[in-house]
């Protein structure tokens, strides 16, 4: 299963912000962003996500990264998908 990681830690530490302090700047609560930062997710709630790349000035590759299982596309591939 793919999922995906906000790198809220990663960008927050580079800015010496606290999950606090960029709960305040971008408005999303800090409950998702600690929940973010915490672990990969399979589904995020896109206007947070958004208005986290717009707080952090950054870009998609910056703020996201894909994590999961390669055997899956394997799968599909084999099985002609």
């Amino acid at each position: 299963m793919y999922q995906l990681k906000v790198k809220v830690k990663e960008l927050c530490e580079t800015r010496r912000w606290s999950l606090n302090e960029l709960s305040r700047r971008s408005g999303v609560t800090y409950n998702t962003i600690r929940r973010y930062a915490k672990q990969s997710m399979t589904k995020i709630d896109v206007d947070s996500v958004c208005r986290l790349k717009k707080t952090f000035n950054c870009s998609w590759d910056e703020l996201l990264e894909m994590q999961g299982d390669s055997s899956i596309g394997s799968a599909a591939e084999q099985s002609g998908r």
